[in-house]
């Protein structure tokens, strides 16, 4: 699937490169979505791009997330989003700036998660798009607003968590796993807000930047995303606090019931005892001739059992 935005504003969603007429050529923005590799080919043979950057898309180099020539300037994005399972995965979009065009390059699953995050706003944006610099803007502004809301909905999971477990007191063993499930998605937003700071700062300092002209925008995300990291960072310490808690009162429960199995463990050993030692088949036991030496055996055994409770009670295990 490819997706057009004309000059004029206009919008077009087209199956193959084959369907691109001439005059849908003066476009400002391109999107490819599960892009093939004759959609690349098309796109270097018509605009002449480098797409060397897509090779190297598991490296943690700088120059594999962001590299410029004269003829233009490549970004690439490790994007986390919620699937249709709600699990947090990654997906990578690739975005190129050359003359006076935007080219992306994405997943049509990422893209239909942006859709029904953003699809008014960027239907609101889209009336108001004059050139490939007002785009680029607008994919800049959209990145640094996303991060901030996808960590404000990750909070919104884990303060609600938060308050089953410290206020109701609602918890299960399941809840840990669920900790470190947001752990990971914690970690997964951060990654990726420390590698899209590092594209900016590496954009800032080319050649690009004094062509597009956008280091105020590009100052404006920084500063937001150093704020979304502070929080994310506070997701974390939250997380670690509340697995200490969970932790701390499944201790307790366990230790609860030791002593439970304790108490039962010392109040039928005794009783078991007497039990044990006159169930013996010996001849010589003088306490079976004894006339009331039954009622004295369940007294002793009774008492065995009262005792250890009594003092249990005091202790209180009870």
């Amino acid at each position: 699937m490819i997706e057009l935005i004309l000059k004029s504003r206009e919008f077009h969603r087209i199956s193959n490169t084959n369907e691109i007429k001439d005059d849908m050529m003066d476009f400002i923005s391109i999107q490819f979505l599960d892009f093939k590799q004759e959609e690349i080919d098309w796109v270097k043979e018509k605009f002449g791009l480098d797409f060397s950057i897509m090779n190297h898309t598991e490296d943690i180099e700088v120059s594999s997330h962001y590299f410029e020539n004269e003829n233009q300037a490549s970004f690439h994005f490790s994007i986390p989003y919620y699937n249709k399972t709600k699990q947090m995965v990654e997906e990578p979009l690739f975005i190129i700036i050359s003359s006076n065009r935007v080219f992306s390059f994405l997943t049509s699953s990422l893209d239909d998660f942006f859709n029904k995050t953003y699809a008014f706003k960027f239907n609101a944006s889209i009336k108001h798009l004059s050139d490939s610099k007002a785009m680029f803007k607008l994919q800049v502004e959209y990145i640094s607003d996303y991060y901030a809301d996808v960590t404000e909905s990750l909070a919104k999971r884990i303060k609600a968590l938060a308050s089953r477990v410290l206020i109701e007191k609602e918890f299960t063993d399941k809840d840990l796993d669920i900790i470190t499930q947001y752990n990971f998605n914690n970690l997964l937003v951060k990654e990726s807000i420390n590698e899209t700071k590092r594209i900016f700062s590496m954009y800032k300092k080319g050649e690009w930047e004094k062509r597009m002209n956008v280091k105020d925008i590009i100052d404006i995300e920084l500063n937001d995303l150093a704020v979304v990291s502070d929080y994310i960072q506070f997701n974390f310490d939250r997380l670690d606090d509340l697995k200490e808690n969970i932790s701390n009162k499944i201790e307790l429960e366990q230790n609860h019931i030791f002593k439970i199995l304790t108490m039962v463990t010392v109040c039928i050993a005794f009783p078991t005892l007497i039990a044990g030692v006159y169930g013996m088949n010996f001849e010589m036991m003088p306490e079976l001739k004894w006339k009331f030496g039954y009622p004295i055996a369940i007294s002793i055994m009774l008492l065995s059992v009262i005792f250890p409770i009594i003092y249990f009670k005091r202790k209180r295990w009870l």
